[in-house]
């Protein structure tokens, strides 16, 4: 998996993924309530996982290109 363009699509359905969770757990936790606190916490929790997959890993890529030169 050492192929940009492998490594970058997988990285976006990752991120996808994370997001796609995120909203269902949050709909779940909303369901009959009307509290915004109770989703502060999954939302921040997925903001940063969203940044560490896609963060990481495009700065990965980068590394690995740079090696290759």
């Amino acid at each position: 998996m050492n192929r940009p363009a492998v490594v970058i699509p997988v990285i976006i359905i990752v991120n996808a993924c994370i997001w796609g969770f995120i909203m269902i757990m949050s709909s779940h936790t909303l369901s009959g309530t009307g509290a915004y606190q109770q989703i502060q916490n999954i939302l921040a929790a997925g903001a940063a996982s969203s940044l560490v997959v896609v963060g990481g890993g495009l700065g990965g890529l980068a590394k690995m290109m740079k090696s290759k030169e």
